[in-house]
């Protein structure tokens, strides 16, 4: 009896020291990959602080103060966030597959949903961003690996008609409804367009007048619209070749770095040819946009307010300029138009009778938690029908789960 019993008191310490080291290693995975997060998200919040000053600023006068914003409350939350989410994901994993004990896809799932739930830590607006960044990947994914597992069938060119739709109900937002867009993304599209104001489009479009209002009354350009659509994307490519070159360099330095090293001249013309086409791309956008409104405005030659189908159709004319990119970018391009449609559906459900159903406490946080779930299934067991700026972020910022 006495051997029985020290026996089963060196088996109870066994497990209490197995238990003890486990906890111990699971909890200095947790800190360090914390740590990782933190130290990153603080040097992305930097470099896109940085790369927005320099761009408002390009060193006309100095470089721009950058101490007070980068060191504060709001980078803080950032790097939380990108601290807390690799951490917790893998620790649920881990956690879940001792419980479960098997490893399968739905440990992956689960845990991204309880990992999605620290960006509780973030601010309003990026918490917004970050659901609707999510809801449309992980509708992407899943239409994505429902197709390669034979269960839909591929559309044609799906990826362009439904940037095209997007880009459809966007410009007329733009035109008629801009308190359905955030104010951030409103201005973004004004600043894009070069001349075009909300007080013009006011007067050229929403405003009930006598009679109609050509461009050259507005103010907007003297020159005949044609020409003027043929200045416009001249003068545009350089604006957004601007714009797209940190785009289209910040991944090549993230994810690429030993390609850019290995082979720097092909990196550098591969950057090169993608920033072209992508400017391309943005201009000829911008352009059929405007000109599509001024040419069916005036073939209509109605006082304001216009119809809403005039700035549909030169809305989904414009998306057309999403062929100058390449095929594999034309996903992602949709995916980020997505998340601004179904904000714009989401304020205008607010307004509808459908208000009460929409007053959801934390109601962005859970979205983000359940879309999560299926972005890091697909992660982890379908990487390919994520697109590959998803796929890089995840890598960079997460990992696979060892």
């Amino acid at each position: 009896m006495a051997i029985s019993t020290t026996h089963e008191s060196s088996q109870d310490e066994a497990h209490e020291v197995q238990y003890k080291s486990g906890s111990l290693a699971l909890s200095k995975r947790f800190f360090r990959q914390f740590v990782r997060g933190f130290g990153r998200g603080l040097a992305l919040y930097a470099g896109v602080k940085v790369v927005a000053a320099i761009m408002k600023n390009p060193f006309r006068k100095g470089l721009p103060g950058l101490g007070k914003d980068i060191i504060c409350k709001d980078g803080v939350k950032f790097a939380t966030f990108l601290g807390l989410y690799p951490s917790l994901y893998h620790l649920s994993v881990d956690l879940l597959q001792k419980v479960r004990t098997t490893k399968d896809g739905w440990n992956h799932g689960l845990a991204g949903g309880i990992a999605g739930l620290s960006i509780i830590v973030e601010n309003d607006i990026r918490r917004k961003a970050g659901a609707l960044f999510a809801i449309a990947r992980a509708l992407g994914s899943g239409l994505t690996t429902l197709v390669k597992r034979g269960h839909l069938t591929r559309i044609p060119y799906c990826e362009t008609i439904s940037f095209c739709l997007s880009c459809a109900f966007l410009v007329y937002c733009t035109a008629l409804e801009p308190n359905l867009l955030s104010k951030g993304y409103y201005y973004s599209i004004l600043k894009w367009s070069r001349d075009y104001t909300d007080a013009n489009l006011t007067l050229l479009f929403r405003k009930p007048a006598e009679s109609f209002i050509s461009c050259q009354a507005a103010g907007l350009h003297q020159e005949s619209c044609t020409n003027h659509a043929f200045k416009d994307f001249c003068l545009s490519f350089p604006a957004f070749a601007k714009l797209y070159l940190p785009i289209h360099a910040t991944p090549m330095l993230l994810f690429r770095r030993k390609l850019l090293f290995q082979k720097p001249l092909a990196e550098l013309l591969t950057l090169a040819r993608n920033l072209a086409m992508s400017s391309a791309f943005l201009a000829t956008m911008v352009m059929l946009a405007k000109y599509g409104l001024c040419v069916l405005r005036n073939i209509l030659g109605r006082p304001p307010p216009i119809p809403p189908l005039v700035p549909v159709v030169a809305g989904f004319m414009c998306g057309l300029g999403i062929l100058f990119e390449r095929s594999s970018r034309r996903k992602e391009l949709a995916l980020f138009l997505i998340p601004h449609t179904l904000y714009a559906f989401y304020l205008l459900g607010k307004q509808s009778r459908l208000n009460p159903l929409l007053v959801l406490p934390h109601g962005f946080v859970i979205m983000f938690s359940i879309s999560m779930m299926g972005i890091m299934h697909a992660y982890e067991r379908e990487p390919s029908s994520l697109t590959q700026l998803t796929r890089g972020i995840l890598n960079f910022f997460v990992g696979k789960h060892q």
